[in-house]
């Protein structure tokens, strides 16, 4: 089912996108197993956007994870499942998009009230994302081919000497971007830098969340952030 694009500044397929990112850095590599619920968090006047298409828009990013499942041969132990929640931690045009436990919330029939409406969904504890994470590897790919494992809680890539990874080119600042892990997966800041940073051709603000394949620009420096 082809995701379609709404009046608000985050589009189907960024949220597409996103969603899957978090899914490819679930995986366990030796079963291939993954979380079937994730939680999509969003500003309220982000979500306020798809009053009236929410309920067909979460099961077209169910439906997408189910068939991206297919074609990587990840195990889903259940059917997929997305829920949106409101936070106004979340600045607009940000998305954040948690793995998480699922279960049914027992209660009597109530008129109005769907199943799906019934579910409840706990994030996932950060040591079981944190385990599950430390069965794949993450790294920076850097324009000669050169790769960078990614085996830190924290990295830093820039002009100076004691970077994390030291890029010597006068595009890159001296301490140009973070990343971070996180229980979801990894994230990219830029810590002021001249030229700026890119995230696939947008101009990064705030905290990102990247996802395999992700194309960073550090001024005019092209990395690439792999997931393996």
């Amino acid at each position: 089912m082809a995701l379609r694009a709404y009046d608000t500044s985050i589009r189907p397929i960024e949220l597409g996108r996103r969603l899957l990112g978090v899914v490819d850095a679930q995986v366990a590599d030796d079963t291939r197993s993954i979380p079937h619920a994730y939680t999509v968090i969003l500003n309220s006047k982000d979500r306020a956007a798809f009053d009236g298409v929410e309920h067909d828009l979460i099961r077209e990013l169910a439906e997408v994870i189910t068939q991206h499942s297919e074609r990587e041969s990840y195990h889903l132990s259940e059917p997929a499942l997305v829920v949106f929640r409101c936070s106004d931690d979340i600045r607009p045009g940000n998305v954040t998009v948690l793995p998480s436990l699922v279960h049914t919330k027992e209660q009597p029939a109530t008129p109005g009230l769907s199943g799906e409406e019934a579910v409840v969904v706990t994030p996932i504890a950060a040591s079981m994302a944190s385990a599950i994470a430390g069965a794949i590897t993450s790294a920076i790919v850097l324009e000669d081919g050169t790769r960078h494992i990614l085996d830190t809680e924290r990295v830093t890539i820039g002009r100076q000497s004691d970077c994390t990874i030291t890029i010597r080119d006068t595009n890159v600042s001296r301490e140009h971007v973070q990343l971070r892990r996180r229980p979801n997966g990894w994230t990219l800041r830029d810590l002021g830098s001249t030229n700026g940073t890119k995230l696939n051709g947008v101009r990064v603000e705030g905290e990102q969340m990247l996802a395999n394949g992700d194309v960073i620009m550090l001024g005019a420096i092209r990395v690439t952030f792999e997931i393996s």
